[in-house]
């Protein structure tokens, strides 16, 4: 009798500690890829794995398509497969959220988790100016130079000037390099730009650009820059070669300069308050994943521009270099925005590292 009690309590016991080894294993926390890189240093993380699933928004203007359309979904991917889950990402783009400027407002209020922006956007938008010193005009005449000062300079120094607003840095996307699309001629030499009325972004960095170099400004949303240019309300516009494609500027303009005037760059950030409540190992992950999707973003952008540039010749769109001398010219036109900008914002050492790039 007191065998059979003893076989019963010991079926018992197991049963228990299968029960619990079930339970256990349910709630387990995904381990961190190997050698991936410790987040910043956030002080209210929330502790590893709630079981929660975190749920973020990740809003922007481009359309499908895109290069910087292309960036947060595969960053999506990279975060979802990585964390098991754990953390889902709903992207919104094609400005479904509203503008730049007001979606860099809804991530600081927080009703907007990620989002990125041109540094001329971000600059005004956080009512910082020194920002926009990482896309004052010639700083960098292409893609490997624009690399190097993103890698460089813009990610060590950025997330300094980020402190206090709200916003957490992630990474930073190339938006390739601007150059102008034209109606009525085409731009081989600084005195074509003389009285040229070229549409450009509101933003006082892009404005005082074409003023420098002689050109009569006219402002508007991107999403209008089609319509100005068709009805002769502008000469010319000017973005990146797979966002002029990208809302079809070639099927109204006639010439295409390669002038390398702005390595337009895209930080991407996230809600601060939204970041510190993210569990720490998920954290790292975040990280990771945003360094990968940078790297890659970066390294896919020479092929989405020749791509792009082949698009603009088969619409029969005239296709010019400017000549490193003349480009000099322009250059220098522009001197005056360096000196003005380090006086103002006193940043004379700031502005030396970005000129250093491309000595």
């Amino acid at each position: 009798m007191k065998k059979r009690i003893l076989s019963l309590v010991l079926a018992a016991v197991m049963v228990l500690a299968f029960a619990a080894c079930g339970s256990s294993s349910g709630n387990s926390t995904a381990p961190a890829a190997s050698g991936a890189p410790a987040p910043a240093e956030s002080k209210d993380a929330a502790p590893a794995d709630s079981g929660e699933v975190i749920e973020l928004s990740f809003g922007h203007i481009q359309n499908p398509g895109h290069a910087l359309a292309i960036a947060p979904e595969e960053f999506k991917q990279f975060v979802e497969e990585k964390t098991n889950g754990r953390v889902k990402i709903t992207i919104f783009p094609s400005s479904q959220l509203g503008t730049q400027r007001e979606m860099i407002e809804q991530t600081v209020m927080g009703t907007l988790d990620i989002n990125f922006s041109s540094v001329a956007e971000l600059s005004t938008g956080l009512n910082k100016p020194i920002i926009g010193a990482f896309e004052l005009p010639f700083l960098s005449k292409d893609l490997k130079t624009q690399e190097r000062l993103i890698n460089e300079v813009v990610m060590p120094e950025l997330p300094k000037l980020l402190e206090g607003t709200g916003l957490k840095m992630l990474n930073c996307y190339s938006n390739g390099i601007r150059q102008p699309i034209l109606k009525t001629r085409p731009i081989t030499k600084l005195d074509d730009l003389k009285g040229l009325k070229m549409r450009c972004a509101e933003t006082p960095l892009y404005v005082n650009l074409w003023t420098s170099l002689g050109c009569t400004v006219v402002t508007s949303p991107w999403s209008e820059a089609y319509t100005v240019v068709q009805q002769g309300v502008a000469d010319a516009a000017e973005a990146d070669a797979v966002g002029l494609v990208n809302v079809n500027l070639q099927e109204v303009s006639n010439y295409y300069s390669r002038m390398g005037h702005i390595g337009a760059i895209y930080p991407t950030y996230i809600n601060e308050e939204k970041w510190n409540s993210i569990p720490a190992d998920l954290q790292e992950i975040i990280m990771e994943c945003a360094a990968e999707s940078q790297a890659k973003q970066i390294a896919d952008r020479q092929g989405l521009d020749d791509i792009a540039e082949k698009a603009i010749a088969d619409a029969g769109v005239e296709i010019n270099d400017v000549p490193d001398e003349e480009r000099a010219k322009m250059r220098a036109a522009c001197q005056k925005m360096y000196d003005d900008f380090a006086a103002e914002n006193n940043c004379q050492e700031l502005i030396d590292k970005l000129l250093a790039i491309d000595a």
